[in-house]
């Protein structure tokens, strides 16, 4: 009996199946949902340009800030299994990972937010261990009642938000003060996305656009991404005195920073002093110093 309830978990259509699914499996014949399986890529993909364009900041000064964006990344292609097949043990990977990015995120990130009090300090240790503790226990309970899950992780995005909307305005850092602000509207029409998509999907298959749920991923995917953008900046800040690097967010295709370009950071060594000899118009010799500045 208990080995035919865990083989249900890998049946195909056992998980929560989206709008989408009444076209299910007529793009490829084992793809469930098409286009909610291919917009899972720039989920996987954007937090890994992250990590290259960080790779000398990651090797010399952090390389914590690496285990959330790979979770994003896994988070990405859990998704892409769990909308090919709609099968609950995909479903449950893809709900988990993301209560699992929110925990190694606060453990990575914890100690250069401004909202955590300074006094907890010295007890970071616990701290962490406390959040890793409680998210367990989170895990187990998503195996309850599954589709619960997705709702209760939506809620938490009102704490979350919050805490973004603070840290970037609290950083002091100019290129990121309007980041809270892009994410929160990336956000804000993802999740109105999802939920169109859950509640009133007969009127989507009425209109023959299925697809509100492939939009939540691209947009969701893009405000993750601008996310770890933000706080790997006040990483980087917050620790200026102890690395070489500076840092600034440019934006491709459109360098204006319109709300559907992608940010990246470029990284730069500190500028170095060099001397060098100048000649007076006595013949006399001085000394002034030179910036040069290394990209990495």
């Amino acid at each position: 009996m208990e080995s035919s309830s865990i083989s249900r978990w890998f049946e195909y259509e056992s998980g929560h199946a989206w709008c989408e699914s009444a076209y299910k499996y007529q793009t490829l014949p084992y793809v469930a949902e098409f286009a909610n399986t291919c917009t899972n890529l720039p989920i996987i993909v954007l937090p890994l340009v992250n990590i290259m364009l960080l790779r000398r900041y990651l090797h010399d000064v952090n390389g914590g800030l690496i285990f959330p964006q790979l979770l994003l990344t896994f988070n990405g292609l859990a998704s892409t299994y769990y909308h090919a097949t709609l099968n609950l043990f995909g479903q449950l990977v893809d709900e988990l990972s993301l209560v699992w990015i929110i925990t190694v995120f606060l453990v990575v990130y914890i100690p250069v937010m401004k909202w955590f009090p300074e006094r907890f300090s010295k007890r970071l240790t616990l701290v962490r261990w406390v959040v890793l503790i409680v998210t367990a226990a989170v895990s187990a309970l998503c195996f309850l009642e599954p589709n619960l899950n997705a709702i209760a992780l939506m809620l938490f995005s009102i704490p979350a938000a919050v805490v973004i909307r603070y840290e970037g305005k609290q950083s002091g850092i100019p290129d990121i003060e309007s980041f809270p602000s892009r994410i929160l509207a990336l956000w804000g029409v993802a999740f109105s996305f999802w939920f169109a998509d859950r509640l009133l999907c007969d009127f989507w298959l009425y209109l023959g656009t299925p697809y509100l749920h492939a939009l939540f991923h691209l947009l969701a995917g893009l405000a993750g991404y601008t996310i770890f953008i933000m706080f790997s900046m006040i990483d980087i800040e917050s620790r200026s005195k102890t690395h070489r690097y500076t840092a600034a967010v440019r934006y491709f295709p459109d360098k204006n920073g319109s709300i559907f370009s992608f940010p990246y950071i470029c990284l730069k060594e500190r500028s170095h002093k060099v001397a060098v000899p100048v000649f007076d118009s006595n013949g006399n010799t001085k000394t002034v110093t030179d910036d040069n500045e290394m990209l990495t």
